[in-house]
Formats: C-alpha cells, structure tokens, sequence
C-alpha cells in the first residue's frame, strides 16, 4: 500500500496536505468512521479520495449534484483512476452494465445520488462489491435543519447494513452544531472522528457596501486587480451584461452559466484560470469543485438567498492564504427582491401539486409508471403551454428534485446520439436516391469516424454549421431516416432534462411531503432573514458575525472587514478640518468629481461625503456644469 503522501504526489503533484486534511486520512485508515466540516477551499473531496486510493477495493461516494459528480469523476479519469458516476436518465440494461464494470472493472470509485441508492438493483449489486470507504458528500443534506435538506439522504444508513465493517466518512463545508449533531446521529455513525476547521479565514476581508453604481464600483475593485476575480449575479443576461460592461471599460472579463456549452465552458475556465482572463461573472454553481487559488476578489452584486451559500461562494476567493476580499453590493431594491424571489415566490403545497401533475402530463406519463424515465425540457415552453408563473414554476421544480421526486439537470449543449442501423452498403445506396439524406449522411460520417460500430453523441449545431444549413433542416432530415429504420436517433435540443425518480401517483406522492414543503418555506424566510441581518450590520466584525452563524466562537476582530476597517478609521480621530484641508489641496490641482476625491484620499467615504457638503455649505468650494468640485 502506497502511504498518503505518495498516493497525493503521484496522481494530484501536492507535496504535502492542507490543514487537517492527513488527520482525516489517517482517521479512515484506522477504519474510523470520520466526520469533516472544512471551509470552502479546505480540500474535503481528498480526505476520502486519498484513503481509498490507498485501500484495495470501491469508494461508494454519495453525492445530491450531477454536476459536481460528473467533475470529479472527469478529474479522476483525467488522472488515470478508474471512476464512474451513475445518474438519472439511462436504462436498465445500461445501469446494469455500469454496476457490473463497478464491480468487476477494477474501478476505484463509484458516485451514485441518493435517489439511486434506493434501488434494489443498486443495493444488490454493492452489496456484492468490495467496497473499502463510503463517503457521503454534502452531508448536511440529510439533517432536516440543514441547508438544502433532502428527505432521500435518510436512508443512506442502508449502506451501514450492507457493509457494517466499513468506515464511513461524512463531509460538509457548511453545518451549524444542532445540524453535525442531527447528520451524525442521522447517518448511524460509530463513535465518529469528528475533525472541524475554524471558519475564520484571517486572510479574508468580509466587506458589504451599499451601492446604486455598481458597475463603477466594480471597476474600482478591478482595474488594479493583478489576481483573478468572480463576480457573482442572478441571471444569465446579468451575466452577460455585467461581463460587457466590464469589457468595456477594459477588465479582461467572460460570462459563464448554464446557457454555454460544456466544451465553451471548459475553454473559458481555463483562460481564467491561466490568467487569460481575468473576471468571470457568473451564476451561483459557478466555482463548485473547481481549485484555483489565486482569486483575489469574490462579489457578489445580488443577494445571496441563504449565509451558507455565500459562506461557500466567498470563501472561494484567498485559497492561497493572500489578502483577498469578498464583497456584497447592493441597494434598497435587492432587499426587497431577494424576499421576493426566494419566499414570496415559494410555492404552496397545493403548487406543487399541480405542477407534478402537469409535469407528467406533459410528458404523458400514466399512473403507477415513469420510474428514472428521461425527457429533455424546454421550460419556457413548459410555462406557455399551462399559463404558469415562471419565478413559482422554477421553485416548484427545485423544491422536487431536493425533495427526491424528480431530478432536474440544466445542461447546455447535451448532445444527440445517434447510431446507424443498415451497413455502409445500404446507407451509400440510399444517399443515392434521396439528396437529402445524403447531405447530412454524408457530413456526419466526414465528422465521426467509427459510428457505425457504436451510438454516437453528435452536436447538431456543429453538423448544421459544417453543412452550410440549419439545425431544424438536420433534425427533419434526421427524424425522417429514423421512420426507414436507417438509423436510431435520440434528439436532446433542450438546455435541461427531467429524470422522474418514482412511479406516477400524483398526489399521493406529494401528500407524505407536504410537512417538508411548509418547512421550506419557514427555513427559506430565516435564511433570508439572517441574509439581511448581515448586510445591516453596523455594529459587529463581520467575519465573527458570519463564523457564529455555523457555531465557531471566535472571538478576536479580524480587523480586515468593512466594520473593523471603519472602526479604525474612526480611532484615528481625523477631524473634519483635517480632511477639508486635504480636499482643498486636492482642488487647487484641478476640479474633480465626488469619485475621483473618494479615489484619490486615504478618509472613509462618507467622511469625505459629509466634508465636501459641509465645505459646499459654506462657500468654499462649488460645482461646475459638469459636477466638478472647484475651489472658489
């Protein structure tokens, strides 16, 4: 057995581990079972990848997001450990190949989401496996006061009675007490190891402005920006807007969201990685999984819905230990929309009720069936179609995929598959009678080489481009191969699909939930709450005030947030003349605006504000018709 350190410089080229991180190694090693509540950027996914690598066997590794699953499993393969992810939306025959290649392939690690645990198939089959670690990622699902709680993550514990000798390693970055002592005593764990980093980061600068302009506020965090920075919005079209402003006022920027295709993304994350780019401005799942360390700046322009998802989103920014800062910044109006959007706009019992029954409907689903049936998914046409609120329709569709009914992936540029039915022979002598066929035919096979061995994936949009027409002219033409049986074709033009996770019973199974649906909303409204009861704040360090939301009772300032900082300025006792004096200096150089003087002296904001008005007052200063303070 290779040690850890070996294991970490051969397959990830660390030399040496984070804070705690050996520890819980070590922990599991001894067969253990561990828990680890370590910060955004404390390396939680080594802590079971590491052991396992070092034990012979499968890692059985729980995981509520596909996204983040199909990451690390791409990281893994990338490094040459054999690892796979089962998700939603694939057969029976397929899901019975993948647990026999988990079983019998020699593979290291297998993610499954909770929802496929309760498969009997699944659990046969790992029963069968010779599992060395069981890791439950985002543990804090499974606590009812947890953040994002997920009512399948409470039979995880069906992993203890298939191996009770295996160790099992829970792992979270964001959990009060009262949530670690339900998530220990939820999972069934033995006398666990229990290994919990401070959630100060004294490198970190906790700052929160009040803001109309954010866009020039923006600008003056970043024009002198050496690192890289993530700017975090609500939509795409802020993304994209937001990224085009900064452009243009010379802030090397992109955007990045569910709308940009997977090869689009990869290429952008890399440039900013690399330092090609410097900002990115980006939806929430942006930064989820991915290690870069040198991200100086983490703001957030709308606000966030919950303090644990901005913990994770800002801690994102200083891995490296370097002064960094994590900004919000916002005006009147982002206080009443983040209540409106995440409570206002949550849906009722009685909602979602409707909106399961449209659902399966809308995909003619009969009663008693659509168990881990797949459908691509066009919202908005969803919504059309039924006359339905958008803001509720999007909650309601979140609420039951947290809720284990269904699972909702938003994915850009999933590809068609496609396979060839008849041999190149009968294929070449249909191209000959219809042009048609021919065209596209011909440029798909030009394109992917070997497809008549195997299906396929192909992208519609590069086949459009490469044969001068457009995407509805090859799915036509596509779909009328398919009815002469040429080929078989399964189209994905959408940007999400919906994998339903248990038979239709309409509101039988909605009924058993009703109580965690009221639940979430009351949990919403706190969040929301404690959101806003943070950025008022005026009296409290910041980062003490955000580290006792998760129980850490730190108790020295930090010195670097936005209510030390003011509290030092405010001890250097700079009197009013002090500061009239440096301003009348300033303008006898030349007349400037109210942002170029904040720029330009070292006082806080609204000191220098209340000056420059004091000195208006009195005449000796005014402004011009371009609102230029001068001196009279």
């Amino acid at each position: 057995m290779n040690s850890p350190l070996q294991i970490i410089d051969q397959y990830w080229g660390y030399s040496g581990f984070k804070p705690k991180q050996d520890e819980i190694i070590q922990s599991v090693l001894q067969n253990r079972d561990t828990v680890a509540l370590l910060p955004t950027g404390g390396g939680k996914s080594l802590c079971f990848q590491v052991p396992a690598m070092a034990m012979d066997g499968i890692c059985v590794v729980i995981s509520p997001l596909v996204a983040l699953m199909t990451d690390q499993v791409i990281s893994l393969q990338g490094k040459g450990i054999k690892a796979l992810a089962i998700t939603g939306g694939i057969s029976f025959t397929e899901l019975t190949t993948l647990l026999d290649n988990a079983n019998h392939g020699n593979y290291k690690f297998l993610y499954l989401s909770p929802e496929r645990l309760q498969q009997e198939i699944v659990q046969n089959a790992i029963k069968r496996m010779n599992v060395n670690l069981i890791a439950i990622d985002e543990a804090h699902c499974i606590s009812q006061w947890g953040n994002d709680f997920r009512p399948a993550y409470k039979n995880i514990h069906i992993l203890k009675d298939l191996h009770p000798n295996i160790p099992t390693i829970a792992l979270t970055a964001t959990a009060t007490h009262k949530v670690l002592l339900d998530t220990i005593d939820q999972l069934k764990l033995n006398d666990p190891q229990v290994f919990k980093s401070s959630f100060v980061r004294k490198n970190l600068s906790y700052r929160v402005k009040k803001e109309n302009d954010k866009i020039y506020r923006i600008e003056q965090l970043l024009k002198h920006n050496t690192g890289s920075a993530i700017v975090y919005v609500r939509s795409r079209s802020s993304a994209e807007e937001v990224s085009a402003n900064l452009e243009n006022l010379g802030i090397s920027s992109t955007f990045f969201h569910g709308g940009i295709s997977t090869e689009e993304k990869q290429n952008r994350l890399e440039a900013w990685k690399n330092g090609h780019i410097s900002t990115v401005v980006a939806t929430s799942a942006f930064g989820m999984g991915i290690d870069h360390d040198n991200v100086r700046f983490v703001i957030h322009i709308q606000l966030p819905e919950s303090l644990e998802s901005y913990f994770q989103e800002a801690g994102r920014a200083g891995r490296d230990g370097d002064p960094a800062t994590a900004i919000i910044l916002y005006n009147e109006d982002d206080k009443r929309r983040v209540y409106n959007q995440f409570v206002d706009a949550l849906p009722t019992t009685q909602d979602i009720k409707k909106l399961y029954r449209t659902l399966n409907n809308y995909f003619q689903i009969s009663y008693g069936e659509g168990e881990f049936s797949n459908h691509s998914f066009n919202f908005t046409d969803f919504c059309q179609s039924y006359n339905f609120n958008t803001l509720i329709t999007f909650n309601g569709l979140n609420a039951l995929d947290r809720l284990g009914v269904i699972q909702l992936s938003k994915e850009f540029g999933r590809k068609s598959i496609l396979k060839f039915l008849v041999p190149s022979n009968v294929l070449l002598q249909q191209f000959e009678k219809n042009v048609s066929f021919s065209v596209v035919g011909k440029t798909i096979l030009r394109m992917y080489g070997g497809i008549f061995d195997s299906a396929n994936e192909i992208n519609l949009g590069l086949v459009a481009n490469k044969m001068g027409g457009t995407v509805e002219k090859v799915i036509s033409v596509l779909k009328e191969m398919e009815q002469q049986e040429l080929i078989e074709l399964k189209l994905h033009q959408t940007d999400a699909s919906i994998t339903f996770l248990v038979p239709r019973e309409d509101d039988k199974t909605i009924n058993p939930l009703r109580d965690e649906i009221e639940r979430l909303k009351e949990k919403k409204g706190a969040q929301v709450v404690s959101v806003l009861k943070y950025i008022e704040n005026t009296s409290q360090c910041r980062q003490l005030l955000l580290v006792a939301y998760f129980g850490d009772k730190s108790k020295a300032l930090c010195g670097v947030c936005s209510f030390c900082m003011a509290k030092n300025t405010s001890e250097e006792n700079y009197s009013s003349e002090d500061i009239s004096e440096k301003i009348i200096e300033l303008l006898n150089e030349s007349p400037l605006d109210s942002r170029s003087i904040i720029e330009n002296l070292n006082f806080a904001e609204s000191d220098l504000l209340e000056v420059l008005q004091l000195l208006l007052d009195k005449g000796d200063i005014q402004l011009n018709v371009v609102n230029q303070y001068f001196v009279k």
